[in-house]
């Protein structure tokens, strides 16, 4: 494949895909706060939307410096902080907003367990400190991305011993631990939602209603949580593979080619793009998964229709899914 062909594929992703990403991201973020903003009491809900505005960051920041290169060859001292501050940044937001979708599932994993002191603790004022807490800690951890990155033949990377330090924070931080909390609390939150099943249907002596409801639950939180690691995984591993593979190489193959560099950086940057999936679908990934999301959905735009039209809205009855996002404390 010739370095011409690579680069027009590379200008019509540009032109087309960012932009896509850019706009269908920022209105499904919004989505999902204005969904569950009615919700403010509610710990899991405030994780939500905390993740949803960090996501929008994210995809404003990234895509406007994708779309946008700055080029570093003057390797002037804007140009090492704007270096600096573009991977610091990434660092910081892509993360987070991880962190909110891990930090909702340890909460359903408290709020459905039988102990009363673990569900005591899932309360909006505790949220609110660990998201306070997380946005001072987190950037604090990755302070050695803007320490260490820098400037080499016009290029903004990480080089050197540090290159290697920064492969294996990406594989254990973004690659590994992130879908394996969510899959262990997943799964657990499973476990406590079938032990309060055989609880519930021994109070109410099997009766059919009892039985649904519990079911439901069982149902709507175990495809949630497996849409969110799973679409997590899926888009995550190809860039991973990638760039372990380009750190390798680096040091066993001395003379790479230059259509082999060019091949190389091509498929990272096709294979990173998927990564935008995680902070551009959220609100698409809960729209399919759940029916009382898209129920809740769809009553929010025929009462924003209504609005419009100056007739009397329609009352708005939330039942965002339950199983993921109502604060029930009582057994």
């Amino acid at each position: 494949m010739s370095s011409s062909v690579l680069t027009t594929i590379q200008a019509q992703r540009n032109l087309y895909q960012y932009p896509t990403f850019l706009i269908l991201g920022n209105i499904g973020n919004v989505f999902i706060v204005i969904l569950f903003s009615r919700q403010r009491q509610n710990a899991c809900a405030i994780y939500l939307m905390s993740s949803a505005i960090t996501n929008n960051l994210f995809l404003t920041f990234n895509i406007f410096t994708q779309m946008f290169p700055f080029y570093y060859a003057d390797e002037t001292i804007r140009a090492f902080a704007l270096c600096k501050l573009r991977l610091y940044l990434l660092n910081i937001f892509g993360p987070i907003a991880k962190l909110m979708i891990i930090l909702s599932c340890i909460d359903r994993f408290m709020i459905t367990n039988d102990r009363v002191s673990f569900r005591a603790f899932s309360t909006p004022k505790r949220a609110k400190w660990i998201i306070a807490f997380s946005i001072i800690f987190w950037p604090l951890i990755v302070i050695h991305i803007p320490i260490m990155t820098t400037i080499v033949n016009g290029q903004c990377n990480a080089f050197g011993i540090y290159s290697i330090i920064y492969l294996v924070y990406v594989i254990i931080f973004v690659g590994f631990i992130p879908p394996i909390i969510m899959g262990i609390f997943g799964y657990l939150t499973y476990r406590n939602l079938r032990q309060r099943h055989v609880h519930v249907q021994q109070i109410v002596n099997n009766t059919n209603n009892g039985n649904m409801n519990i079911r439901k639950r069982d149902r709507a939180l175990l495809i949630i949580v497996i849409a969110e690691v799973f679409v997590y995984v899926i888009t995550m591993t190809p860039n991973l593979l990638v760039f372990l593979e380009m750190t390798i190489s680096k040091y066993v193959m001395s003379n790479k080619s230059v259509q082999y560099i060019q091949i190389e950086n091509f498929i990272f940057i096709i294979t990173a793009s998927l990564g935008f999936l995680n902070s551009a679908g959220p609100f698409y990934v809960y729209l399919i998964s759940s029916k009382s999301f898209r129920r809740d959905f769809k009553q929010l735009i025929i009462n924003s229709y209504r609005k419009l039209r100056r007739q009397q809205p329609v009352q708005v009855i939330l039942r965002v899914d339950q199983a993921f996002a109502q604060q029930d404390t009582r057994v």
